[in-house]
């Protein structure tokens, strides 16, 4: 059995110095693997966005969903 297509979006935010700070928001679709879960998912989003921005290592997650791409 094949997982469906999901939709996801995750905000992060980092501060740099004293009232400066760094947001990040990333949106995609993504097939988890059978039997992933939204925890799993969670970590790989995560850390796909500090692999590519290493500055944002650390940073917090404002906002994330995961919800079926299907309608």
């Amino acid at each position: 059995m094949q997982n469906d297509s999901h939709f996801y979006v995750m905000t992060v935010q980092k501060a740099l110095r004293p009232g400066a700070t760094a947001d990040y928001t990333q949106r995609g679709t993504l097939t988890p693997t059978q039997g992933a879960t939204r925890d799993e998912v969670f970590e790989d989003i995560f850390r796909g966005i500090t692999g590519r921005y290493p500055e944002l290592s650390g940073a917090s997650v404002l906002f994330f969903t995961l919800e079926p791409n299907r309608l």
